[in-house]
């Protein structure tokens, strides 16, 4: 840890005792003072300003709530700088992969103000990622969920029903749906699978597989954040980290039957959209990406391929929520803001606008009636994550681990064994 952030949290400490004792204070209305609340977040404005003008954000008229929208890969920097500078906002939008990098910066509810009970009951499983022992670091406010997209005309084509249910399943696909010209090189493939560079996904999709195997990838061991990537607690003679990368990088393998990808190859979004790829994996926020990059593309979506070992049916997702900074000079405001962003009126009309389902499971409960919406909201009860210590850094881990087994520099168990030490290494940063 560095000076500089060593001297941030100390500042940052300052705030905790006096932010924690006023939780309860604020009741909104009837104050002598306007007060102003600043939210920071990567959601297009448009669609947030559209959620701050509904009367549930407006009834109070001392309370004025401003939105600043900021980049994704600006956001946790630009959030540290403010802060330090005593100019930050009173509450930002994060998802899970944020939080560990930037829990120094929030302030926690405490379980008084929010019970852990109510949390439990309100929102899907994965927004337990936002729980502490210390309480509660964000509110929940939608789910973006991986599912699988599937081209209808190449599956109709090769005589497939429809698409895979079970990860084996792709196997026999493979036969019809990835092809070569004369000189032996892919043109059309069954899915993105085995290499890092041109699946953007890379990381997501090996976390998918690793969450699947039953790996959690990062956990509290003894209250403390350890990388479970390399453990077998079964004592299986394939860990499965192992076996969860083993059974990505087979499929970039030119000798294998069944082999579908390769690095020379576009990405994978533009392989799917151009008609190339039988299925592509992934996020419910790219629905109208893929239709407005091939208007006649005729693709549908489905949940994505399951193990026949597990009885649980698990996606990955990323959950945003509202977490507040602990340089907001207001934490009781911030706090019922964050509530009432979070509520189920909020939530409905920011899930229809975005076009995401929401975290809310009195809301998912009313699924809509469309193939894809019902889709997006079963996944979102489906969806799963992991405390990640840096998402950056860790992306380019996860990607050197796989090109390390394709390239033949290492066996997967290696990777695997490199992939758990770094992980724990940004932890302890």
């Amino acid at each position: 840890m560095s000076k500089f952030q060593i001297i941030l949290l100390a500042v940052f400490g300052a705030f905790v005792v006096i932010g924690v004792a006023v939780f309860s204070l604020y009741r909104g209305g009837g104050g002598n003072n306007d007060v102003n609340i600043v939210v920071w977040g990567d959601v297009p404005s448009h669609y947030f300003n559209l959620l701050l003008n509904t009367p549930t954000l407006t009834q109070d008229d001392t309370l004025t709530v401003s939105y600043v929208e900021k980049s994704a890969d600006a956001l946790d920097t630009e959030f540290t700088e403010a802060l330090a500078r005593g100019q930050g906002p009173d509450l930002i939008l994060l998802t899970q992969d944020r939080l560990w990098k930037n829990k120094p910066k929030l302030l926690a509810i405490p379980f008084e103000s929010f019970t852990e009970r109510d949390f439990k009951t309100i929102f899907v499983e994965e927004a337990e990622l936002f729980l502490d022992a210390g309480g509660i670091f964000a509110l929940p406010i939608s789910i973006d969920p991986m599912v699988l997209y599937y081209n209808r005309d190449l599956l109709s084509s090769a005589g497939h029903a429809g698409p895979i249910t079970y990860w084996d399943e792709i196997y026999a696909s493979a036969a019809n749906l990835s092809k070569k010209d004369t000189a032996g090189n892919l043109f059309s493939s069954v899915i993105a699978l085995g290499e890092a560079r041109n699946i953007p996904h890379a990381k997501d999709i090996l976390s998918l597989l690793f969450l699947q195997a039953g790996t959690p990838i990062t956990a509290k061991v003894s209250g403390k954040l350890q990388s479970q990537i390399a453990t077998n607690p079964n004592s299986l003679p394939i860990s499965p980290g192992v076996a969860a990368l083993d059974f990505y990088t087979q499929f970039s393998n030119p000798t294998k039957v069944f082999y579908s990808w390769n690095r020379s190859l576009v990405d994978a979004q533009t392989h799917f959209t151009s008609g190339d790829s039988a299925y592509y994996l992934g996020f419910a926020s790219e629905f109208s990406i893929l239709k407005n990059k091939n208007p006649t593309l005729n693709f549908s979506v489905a949940p994505v391929p399951q193990s026949r070992v597990s009885s649980r049916v698990t996606t990955f997702g990323y959950i945003k929520g509202v977490a507040i900074s602990r340089g907001s000079r207001n934490p009781a405001v911030a706090f019922t803001v964050a509530t009432t962003l979070t509520s189920k009126e909020s939530s409905a009309f920011l899930s229809k606008n975005l076009a995401l389902p929401p975290a809310r499971r009195d809301l998912l409960v009313s699924k809509p009636t469309d193939a894809i919406f019902s889709t997006f909201y079963d996944a979102a009860l489906q969806s799963k994550g992991f405390l990640d210590p840096d998402a950056e850094e860790t992306d380019t881990v996860f990607k050197n681990a796989i090109e390390s087994v394709t390239s033949g520099r290492a066996r997967s168990g290696e990777a695997i064994n490199e992939i758990s030490e770094e992980v724990d290494a940004l932890i302890k940063q």
